[in-house]
Formats: C-alpha cells, sequence, structure tokens
C-alpha cells in the first residue's frame, strides 16, 4: 500500500498542474479515486483508485480534500473524484422571502445537524442519506411547507464554508 501524505493542488484552480496532468495522461500513469463526501473529510484513509491501486490517505489533521485535488505518488497522479449524493433543494419564491421563513428553515435543517450550502440563486440544499427522509422533512416544515419547495437531487455536495456541521 502506497501512503499519501500531501495534496499537489487541484485540477479545477489554477492551471500550474495542467502540463503535469497532460503528461500523466499521456504516460498512462493518471488514476482516478472516487470518494464520497464524508470519506474526503477524514484525514486517514485506506482506499483504492479506479484501477485497483491501494492508497493510503494520512493528512494533516483537518485536511479536507476537495474534487478535484490531484495527489502525486511513484511517478503516478491521482485526481480525486466526489461522488453524487441525495440532497434536498430547498426553493423560496421570490414573494415568499420573509426573515421569519428563514429563520424557521435555518432552525429546522441546524437541529437536524445538516450542513448546508445556499446557491447563488438562493437555493438551499443539505445532504439525506435516501429519498424517504423528504417525507421527514416535509413533517418538520409544516408551518412552512406551502411556502417553499422541496426536491431531492442527486449532487455533488459542497458546504458552504463556516456552513458545515457535524453529521447524524
Amino acid at each position: 500500500m502506497l501512503v499519501i501524505n500531501s495534496i499537489l493542488g487541484n485540477a479545477y484552480h489554477g492551471k500550474h498542474l495542467d502540463s503535469k496532468i497532460h503528461t500523466a495522461k499521456e504516460n498512462n500513469t493518471l488514476k482516478r479515486l472516487f470518494l464520497t463526501r464524508t470519506q474526503m473529510e477524514k484525514s486517514h484513509l485506506r482506499t483504492e483508485t479506479e484501477d485497483g491501486l491501494e492508497i493510503g490517505l494520512s493528512l494533516e489533521p483537518g485536511t479536507v480534500l476537495r474534487n478535484g485535488d490531484v495527489l502525486e505518488i511513484n511517478s503516478n497522479l491521482i485526481i480525486i473524484h466526489q461522488l453524487p449524493e441525495k440532497v434536498i433543494r430547498v426553493n423560496i419564491p421570490e414573494n415568499e422571502w420573509s426573515p421569519n421563513l428563514l429563520i424557521q428553515l435555518g432552525h429546522i435543517i441546524g437541529n437536524r445537524h445538516r450542513p448546508i450550502s445556499i446557491t447563488s440563486n438562493g437555493s438551499v440544499l443539505f445532504p439525506i442519506h435516501d429519498e424517504t427522509e423528504l417525507e421527514l422533512f416535509q413533517n418538520l416544515f409544516h408551518e412552512i411547507i406551502h411556502h417553499i419547495t422541496l426536491n431531492v437531487e442527486d449532487e455533488i455536495f459542497v458546504p458552504n464554508e463556516g456552513m458545515n456541521v457535524h453529521e447524524h
């Protein structure tokens, strides 16, 4: 098992890895590692790449991998690919926005210890374990359910900075 203890950079942020990634593709030394969001939050993890290369991650405590992070070991580049997960997308029509509604929404989601992501269009996303949780949240949102829409989607979930909490 190969042990990796640092992140080289990110394939999607900046251009400094472009030539290295291109060379690895040409040399057949570019590998893909598919991880869940919760696996990406671990500083120690034993796993294997898509083609079966067994690796161990031993990163600094508090280090969180991101989609597109690039790792390097023994002349191999490994690109991290975050797996999509089930999320609930909450949309609030413009004419329904109110401080009371937003506070209730935030309180209910926070009380369930879910990280959130607020999109540029104002949607609120949070992860769920499976689609059966939609009914649970419809019940929890009973006081505001007629002012919002809830949809279950499969997405690569990235919590907003400072809005990632421990999940139960």
